[in-house]
């Protein structure tokens, strides 16, 4: 709809031109080029715009699924061949592996269905996007903040706070995450905040990385 506004306004401005004797015979074709040139340029800044809100929207979506603990609709936003790499615990490559690892890092069930158990937050917050598709429009980078809430009911209620520097690619049309890269800064019990974290020492590596 918005492209149709901007044809038919460019169309209008045309047809004032002519009608007000502004536009002769010898610079008419002058002036249909520029005015072409002009709504190429357009269209392709619309869909530059349109690729980036749909990412924003894939990404977002990641989170929602996240926060609900349908970790398997997480994993279906990605490519067929989709890779993490979660902080230093390793690459995991394809839907399957990513779904199981969301699914032991937001503390769902492996064999039950989707959902969260009773007691569980997993709140994962997907801010500040700085999205750049490519030339081609068939692939794009995106980097996002990833503020989180975590806990278990009368257990333990934590911060969280990554970054998150990914790629999309674009498959039959539908914009697809193909590479992320999860870098927790922190992980900060709710007394006390982050301020009250110490430097880590020795193993960097989660405790899903040691069964998984």
């Amino acid at each position: 709809m918005k492209r149709i506004h901007q044809y038919a306004c460019f169309a209008v401005a045309l047809a004032h031109l002519f009608f007000s004797g502004i536009v002769s015979a010898q610079n008419t074709s002058e002036r249909m080029a520029e005015l072409k040139s002009r709504i190429s340029a357009l269209d392709a800044e619309t869909t530059r715009v349109e690729d980036i809100t749909k990412i924003q929207r894939v990404q977002r979506a990641f989170g929602y699924y996240l926060d609900k603990g349908y970790f398997g609709e997480a994993a279906d936003l990605f490519a067929d061949q989709g890779r993490v790499q979660y902080g230093v615990d390793g690459v995991y490559i394809g839907k399957a592996r990513i779904r199981e690892l969301l699914t032991r890092h937001g503390g769902g069930s492996t064999t039950a269905g989707p959902g969260l158990p009773f007691g569980r937050l997993n709140m994962h917050m997907q801010l500040q996007p700085m999205v750049t598709v490519a030339a081609n429009g068939m692939s794009a980078k995106g980097r996002w903040r990833d503020f989180a809430l975590l806990g278990n009911y009368k257990v333990e209620v934590q911060w969280g706070d990554a970054v998150m520097e990914n790629d999309y690619i674009k498959e039959n049309g539908v914009w697809k995450i193909a590479n992320m890269r999860y870098y927790t800064n922190f992980i900060a019990p709710y007394q006390g905040g982050w301020a009250a974290l110490k430097p880590v020492t020795g193993n960097w590596h989660s405790e899903v990385s040691a069964i998984f």
